[in-house]
């Protein structure tokens, strides 16, 4: 178990506290049962303790039992645990009550007994079970709370008392508790139905994100976290364990790079599974050091057990609720949690891991080897497709050869992930870096980087390689790296290897510096620099972004064309490009004005990310960032932030750094618009963490600048220095907008050509840093010197 300090409960584990009162309250008329499930950590054990705490004050005996490790236990020793006190203690008296034949019954299996008749006698399981249904009717005057925990580690004797129990309540005020880990799967108490009648099943899920939130320590920094939280996923225990090792600046990771390879240190000296027996301790490093997915033969030859030994190790950890199946099929398994195969990696002996990586890499080797999919031979991609399949079509994260041949395709991501640090590599490792980076470009781009980069050091590589490099890096929020590749590259260094190829890394490079803010030299990449600009959908809508962004001087209508153009031309069959294409159109036309169709594209844009599968959505995540902000254009800043929640939320799972730090900005402007001014703080410095995270300067500024308004939001004050820069038909204009009122109403009212409205907005937003007209408005009620 964790080692967790013991702070004020939850408001979701004080529900579940007050429904374990009320079924004490109803046992003292009957008997009750409640079933008590959850994960590792989540609290299971706290909450009987205060039960167990809160009976005792009340008068009730308490007869409370615990299995402390798994593995081979003496018949009923977790129900020894729970009376074995109290029968030392007991007088004559309870023994008459209970009589002679069940006293003798209860002597083989509980200690207190020792010196009774038949204590030397081989027990009969019936005559215990019967026995020990009359003795909790006995055993408390006021009344007995008898709790059993950790019974997923009990044998098939307590699964025979609790179903006898259930089937035959004992007399009197009894309240019968079990708790056991939750499995996916598992078949723990099968003897006991979980809708077995009179029998109430209380399961503890994960916490809330207020609640986890709440159970950070008081100046936790900002992006630790943001991290503890994804990595905890809302078990208390592991939540407490993270916070203690959360670094004032923490390293950034994806999800996935706690599940392979090398993690980060999350926690130093903070867990201990002493619980597990010796084989499920060995078993567990073994399964941590080769990383998820991985099977009972890697398992085996990597702890240097037989494989029918790795087979019951893992029934163990399964059953400690540590590991599962991954798949239908069940031949490969991986943690619950990737967390605690962090946890547990780094808490594994250094020397073990040592001796045990080459047994890894071995095994891993063997299983890649085994796979039928395969990449043309070389370290470049199958057939150059690398980057993209069609002109201006971005590829999904788990598609192309990688998904092939599943085992094998987890096989090489775990290789992969070793093969980063490993002194010497083969032409078969590189194709296992080569088509794992490809494979986990959007889902952990930095892990993608570590491999090319390994690819790389290996000897000269096809410019599709480096090319990739470069996605990886901007992706991962190392923007002038990718930069620098790209100038080392040229944009059109692979024009006449693969279709599209041009489209594909001008828009890319066009986005790196768009990102970094060199807006101009976006906008030259994306006219060609000079040559033939790039075409497609892709490209347009990388013009149609540049063209929203604040700093770039925004300009609605310039970005509602690139947008459209870029709807004409995506493909049917990419909802993901589509979507992407609807959200730009969404925000271009609320910035200016027209509210009906940014709501008809916003529509259009939410059906499609409906559709879009995890790994497609992946690839378009900005496309969240740009439908929040269509929303908050509309007046809609509650719907805007929970589309810029969901894309910031798996961005910080994939480890999209930059993203996610604009991903964040967002969201505090839709919690600006909807009057949560500390909402909105926090959420800029989230964004100024990730800003130092990557060093891009333009973040920082744009954190900044996003803190001075909100500043200003909070004290009521006019931005002057920037509302001097307006002309006056622009204040005029500008005053207009803050009544709420369309272009069209606009230029009626000052009898000027729509045109001419949608030219002064573009002036404004570009004077003013804005990018909606629910900003400007928001200037215009902070100032009395706009009319």
């Amino acid at each position: 178990m964790l080692h967790q300090q013991q702070q004020p409960l939850t408001a979701a584990r004080t529900r579940d506290l007050a429904v374990l009162y009320r079924e004490l309250r109803l046992a003292a008329g009957g008997p009750r049962f409640v079933r008590l499930t959850g994960e590792p950590w989540s609290g299971k054990s706290r909450l009987l303790r205060q039960l167990a705490a809160t009976a005792h004050k009340e008068g009730w005996t308490v007869a409370s039992g615990r299995l402390p490790r798994a593995g081979r236990t003496r018949p009923f020793e977790v129900v020894a645990d729970a009376l074995d006190d109290h029968l030392a203690r007991a007088d004559g008296t309870l023994f008459e009550r209970l009589g002679e034949a069940r006293t003798r019954a209860l002597a083989p299996v509980l200690p207190a007994l020792a010196t009774l008749p038949g204590a030397g006698e081989r027990p009969d399981p019936g005559a215990v079970v019967r026995a020990l249904r009359v003795l909790l009717g006995l055993l408390g005057e006021r009344g007995t709370l008898f709790v059993l925990d950790d019974v997923h580690r009990a044998g098939p004797e307590v699964l025979d008392l609790l179903d006898h129990l259930v089937r035959h309540p004992p007399q009197g005020p009894v309240l019968t508790v079990f708790a056991h880990r939750a499995v996916p799967g598992g078949r723990h108490l099968a003897a006991v139905p979980y809708d077995a009648p009179g029998v109430r099943h209380l399961a503890l899920g994960p916490l809330p994100a207020a609640d986890a939130r709440a159970l950070l320590p008081a100046g936790t920094p900002p992006l630790a976290a943001e991290l503890v939280l994804r990595d905890a996923a809302g078990v208390p225990g592991l939540l407490h364990a993270l916070a203690r090792g959360a670094a004032p600046g923490p390293s950034f990771h994806a999800t996935a790079e706690l599940a392979t390879g090398i993690p980060p240190v999350l926690a130093p000296d903070s867990i201990d599974l002493h619980t597990l027996s010796s084989l499920g301790w060995r078993c567990a490093c073994a399964a941590a050091l080769l990383g998820d997915p991985f099977t009972a033969a890697a398992l085996a030859h990597t702890a240097g057990v037989p494989v029918e030994h790795a087979l019951a190790g893992l029934d163990e950890l399964h059953a400690e609720g540590l590991v599962r199946p991954e798949g239908a099929a069940g031949t490969r398994f991986c943690f619950v949690r990737p967390a605690v195969r962090a946890l547990v990696h780094h808490a594994s002996g250094a020397g073990w891991r040592s001796a045990a990586l080459g047994r890894a890499l071995e095994a891993l080797r063997a299983e890649a080897a085994a796979g039928t999919g395969r990449a043309a031979p070389g370290a470049g991609p199958q057939d150059g497709r690398e980057e993209g399949r069609e002109e201006g079509r971005e590829e999904g994260p788990e598609e192309g050869p990688e998904g092939g041949d599943a085992g094998a395709a987890g096989a090489r991501r775990t290789l992969a992930a070793h093969l980063e640090h490993a002194a010497g590599i083969g032409l078969e490792d590189i194709r296992a870096l080569a088509l794992s980076a490809r494979g986990g470009l959007y889902t952990r781009p930095a892990r993608s980087a570590a491999a090319l980069r390994r690819v790389m050091a290996v000897g000269p590589v096809p410019v599709e390689v480096r090319l990739l490099l470069n996605k990886a890096l901007v992706l991962s929020g190392r923007l002038e790296e990718a930069v620098r590749g790209y100038e080392e590259t040229g944009p059109r260094s692979h024009e006449d290897r693969l279709p599209g190829g041009r489209t594909d890394t001008a828009v890319w490079q066009a986005r790196a510096l768009r990102w970094s803010g060199r807006h101009a030299q976006a906008r030259s990449v994306l006219d060609g620099d000079g040559g033939l600009p790039p075409g497609g959908p892709a490209a347009d809508a990388e013009r149609a972004a540049l063209a929203l962004e604040p700093w770039a001087g925004a300009d609605p209508e310039e970005a509602r064309a690139a947008a459209e153009r870029a709807l004409r031309t995506a493909p049917a069959d990419d909802p993901g490009a589509r979507a992407h294409a609807y959200a730009l159109l969404a925000a271009a036309c609320a910035a200016a004005g027209d509210g009906e169709s940014a709501r008809a594209a916003a529509d259009g844009a939410h059906a499609l990310l409906a559709r879009t599968g995890e790994p497609e959505r992946a690839a378009h995540l900005e496309a969240l960032r740009w439908l929040g902000a269509a929303e908050t254009g509309l007046g809609e800043p509650e719907r805007g932030g929970r589309h810029v929640e969901r894309g910031l939320a798996t961005a910080l799972e994939h480890g999209q750094a930059h993203l996610a730090g604009l991903l964040a900005l967002g969201l505090a402007e839709a919690a600006l618009a909807a009057g949560d001014t500390e909402g909105a703080r926090s959420r800029i410095r989230l964004a100024a963490a990730l800003a130092e995270q990557t060093a891009v300067p333009a973040l920082a500024d744009a954190a900044r600048e996003a803190e001075r308004r909100t500043g200003a939001h909070a004290t009521g004050a006019p931005d002057t220095s920037r509302l001097s820069l307006l002309s006056e038909r622009e204040r005029i204009v500008t005053g207009l907008v803050g009544e709420g009122r369309t272009n069209q109403q606009i230029a009626a009212r000052l009898d000027i050509s729509v045109k001419t409205v949608e030219t002064y907005m573009s002036r404004i937003f570009k004077k003013l840093g804005m990018n909606s007209r629910t900003q400007v408005a928001h200037v215009v009620g902070l100032s009395a010197n706009i009319r």
